[in-house]
């Protein structure tokens, strides 16, 4: 194995008027002048790789700027990537940065770390990871909302939380002033290259307007990364798209 075969497609979707997500494809992400256009890119990574998507949440140009200011020092990371030091630099930056312009700002972060054989990956937020395996799509991870609390404590079933009024309360996101209890991401894996035929890395814009069922038809059809992020885009956006879409596809 040489390499990952990737695409990446953002998007500001049909309501809003600016586009908060950014992504990061092993050395790539949107600039301030790149993201309020669709952005699409394919192409090939050598091992090892890192990708990534991030929401920013936080209005006006907050938001941007939190996901600007984690993919940019995802960069600075990347080399040699220590996903926790990673994690607790960017979050301590964003707080910086709130701290001195008196600003409210976060962003999610859903994270691919593929070297060798395997992929690793990690979450902080509600940005999901998908893996298609050989035989179905799995969702890898868990939302950092009260309303997945709510079903961690058994209140309400993971159908219903898809609905629930909490499900984009964040417990969890980089923008945590953590002094005391410190921000560590979830991580999930290593998951062999060998029984993963593709993993989705995407923002809620995606989840919002596509059920498991969309989302794993299109994954599991496409022929190839290209027409797999296209495909989930413009679905998205044929369903309304009210928030923006970023999605990124990885095979090995």
């Amino acid at each position: 194995m040489t390499g990952i075969k990737f695409a990446v497609r953002s998007d500001v979707g049909k309501v809003r008027t600016n586009n908060e997500d950014n992504f990061y494809c092993n050395g790539i992400y949107m600039t301030v002048s790149e993201r309020e256009r669709p952005f699409f890119l394919t192409g090939t990574a050598d091992l090892p790789c890192v990708f990534a998507v991030c929401d920013g949440m936080g209005g006006e140009d907050c938001g941007e700027l939190a996901s600007l200011t984690a993919v940019e020092t995802l960069a600075l990371h990347a080399k040699n990537l220590d996903v926790n030091k990673f994690v607790s630099d960017a979050n301590n930056k964003i707080c910086d940065i709130m701290k001195y312009q008196g600003v409210r700002m976060g962003t999610t972060l859903a994270l691919a770390v593929a070297d060798k054989n395997s992929f690793m990956l990690y979450n902080v937020g509600d940005s999901r990871i998908y893996r298609l395996n050989t035989e179905r799509l799995l969702r890898v991870t868990d939302d950092h909302t009260l309303a997945e609390d709510k079903v961690r404590m058994g209140l309400i079933t993971p159908a219903r939380a898809e609905k629930d009024r909490d499900r984009h309360v964040l417990t969890r996101y980089l923008g945590i002033f953590d002094d005391i209890f410190g921000l560590v991401p979830d991580s999930y894996g290593p998951f062999d290259f060998d029984d993963t035929r593709r993993v989705l890395l995407c923002s809620d814009g995606l989840t919002d307007m596509l059920d498991y069922q969309d989302i794993s038809v299109i994954m599991s059809n496409a022929e190839n990364v290209s027409d797999a992020v296209n495909n989930l885009v413009d679905a998205a956006l044929m369903k309304g798209g009210r928030d923006n879409v970023t999605c990124i596809v990885l095979e090995a």
